[in-house]
């Protein structure tokens, strides 16, 4: 339960962070979404969600139980790899692409912090990418950067 405290306020400033950044990409308009709209609305649902988690965890746990003890380290590698996974998928979404920056972003965390085999991985990252791009770019037309495969005009 102590891990719920720590990992949940870790994800809810990390939302804080999320939201404010797809703010400025510009939210655009309810018939027209801009390039922050999505992140913007999952970066508050995520918020949400974390401190829901944040809030009822406290409420079951005696004050003096929420130091760390020894036995139940937080995995500190795990957090700082999903933080560089999102600065760089931040740092490199326009010059590689939403598609491309997806999969590689889905494959890092599935493969190093979740430590499944590089077939299952791969298989994951390709669905969720494909999954994405049918959903943003076909069904809302919303217009996501191409990078270097804009050629292939996904």
């Amino acid at each position: 339960m102590r891990k719920d405290i720590f990992s949940s306020l870790f994800w809810l400033l990390f939302s804080i962070y999320f939201t404010i950044e797809s703010y400025s990409l510009g939210l655009g308009e309810w018939s027209r979404p801009g390039p922050g709209y999505f992140p913007f609305g999952a970066g508050l649902l995520f918020g949400i969600f974390s401190l829901s988690v944040f809030v009822k965890t406290l409420r079951r746990l005696p004050l003096r139980e929420i130091a760390i003890q020894s036995h139940e380290r937080l995995q500190w590698q795990n957090m700082v790899l999903i933080l560089f996974g999102m600065l760089a998928y931040t740092l490199l979404l326009k010059r590689i692409g939403f598609v491309l920056c997806t999969f590689l972003l889905v494959v890092l965390f599935i493969r190093v912090i979740a430590k499944e085999r590089w077939f299952k991985s791969i298989m994951t990252a390709l669905v969720v990418t494909l999954t994405f791009h049918l959903f943003f770019n076909i069904l809302l037309n919303a217009q996501l950067p191409s990078g270097i495969l804009r050629f292939l005009r996904i």
